[in-house]
């Protein structure tokens, strides 16, 4: 399927067929014979350039410096929502956490609260940690007034509503 175009194949073919042929330590000396002929070919270097090539692209190009991150809004107080402010939290950032109305809220700063508990007695996290991790989350709903106020300082919001294309 090379077209002849590439001798890797070919290559592995023979050493397939010399260590069907020659049992004991002779294939693996065949074998590291024609592997290092291979790498040493122009389409060795040419694969290899075109690897590295690719790789390249995917790196970002921008030289910008990174901004500054130490308040994170989280829409949604679902599994998802919850999960991304309880670990935000806990890498030391302020996070508000928002839903649509307190007993939603209340479910979600319970599931952080849940998993707090359960690491504070598997002795993963100490009592300090756990009250210093719920102080960084503030509250929020449609009912508290001042939502849009907290909003407006967050840095970094992320959005982690139910899947509803008319609210997102």
């Amino acid at each position: 399927s090379s077209g002849g175009h590439y001798p890797a194949p070919y290559a592995i073919v023979d050493c397939v067929k010399f260590g069907l042929a020659n049992p004991g330590d002779a294939k693996f000396k065949h074998e590291r014979e024609e592997f290092a002929k291979l790498a040493a070919t122009k389409e060795s270097d040419a694969l290899i350039g075109i690897f590295d090539g690719m790789n390249q692209m995917k790196k970002p190009s921008v030289t910008a410096d990174p901004l500054s991150v130490k308040k994170v809004a989280v829409m949604g107080a679902g599994l998802m929502g919850a999960g991304i402010a309880q670990v935000t939290a806990e890498k030391g950032y302020q996070v508000l956490l928002k839903d649509r109305d307190d007993a939603s809220l209340g479910r979600g700063i319970s599931y952080m609260t849940d998993n707090w508990d359960k690491k504070l007695k598997r002795k993963r996290m100490t009592k300090y940690q756990h009250n210093i991790n719920s102080s960084r989350v503030v509250p929020l709903s449609d009912q508290t007034e001042s939502w849009k106020r907290h909003f407006a300082g967050a840095d970094l919001v992320i959005e982690a509503v139910f899947e509803n294309l008319e609210l997102k």
